[in-house]
């Protein structure tokens, strides 16, 4: 018996609370993992965006597009590198399929006298330098060199895609740098913080 009174308490409803709680904090990351790999990289672009650095996607630069119905017009403002983002499987299916059959890109992009504009398509997976205000991956790039009034050709899905500023291309390496930096110096900080900790509970202890 006396064993049996030394032995560990029974939990707490704190214990079995935070347990849950942290259960279902675990399930919603799984679930939403892109959305949370994109918060993360947002967190982490907050400070390089603010200093110069590099240069993060603002909202009013976000073209929303209506995948609904083809062709959709789209008039861009200035000129620049721009890449093409979608959440939608089947888009996202039909992407990879073309790009590693190496067939002509699933869609078009032409100015308003017709002129056809060179579509890129992309493969890979979230990345956590894609921007948090575009819904899914990116999956084409391209450039525009004339701002004006265009027209993109497409499979018509009941979704909506976005267009940003392609700021990321050609710089992921540096990007990558730069995130990694900032989570040594986070680490570094909050491990002398602890240390500080401990010392005035020692000092305090004494």
């Amino acid at each position: 018996m006396a064993g049996y009174e030394g032995g560990s308490p029974s939990p707490t409803f704190r214990s079995i609370f935070g347990g849950i709680a942290l259960a279902l904090l675990l399930l919603l990351a799984f679930l939403n993992l892109a959305t949370l790999v994109k918060i993360v990289g947002a967190g982490l672009a907050f400070i390089p965006g603010k200093i110069g650095l590099m240069h993060v996607v603002q909202p009013e630069e976000v073209i929303s597009i209506d995948m609904s119905t083809s062709p959709s017009p789209i008039t861009f403002t200035k000129s620049g590198n721009y890449a093409f983002f979608t959440d939608n499987y089947d888009l996202l299916v039909i992407n990879d399929a073309i790009v590693e059959a190496g067939s002509k890109p699933w869609l078009k992009i032409e100015a308003d006298n017709g002129k056809g504009i060179q579509v890129n398509l992309i493969s890979r997976g979230m990345a956590f330098y894609d921007t948090l205000l575009a819904k899914g991956r990116p999956v084409a790039i391209f450039t525009i060199e004339t701002p004006g009034k265009y027209f993109i050709t497409h499979p018509t899905r009941p979704t909506i895609a976005n267009i940003v500023p392609d700021y990321t291309s050609g710089v992921e390496s540096w990007i990558t740098f730069l995130f990694i930096a900032e989570l040594v110096i986070f680490i570094i900080i909050i491990r002398d913080i602890r240390a500080a900790v401990r010392s005035r509970k020692r000092k305090a202890q004494k």
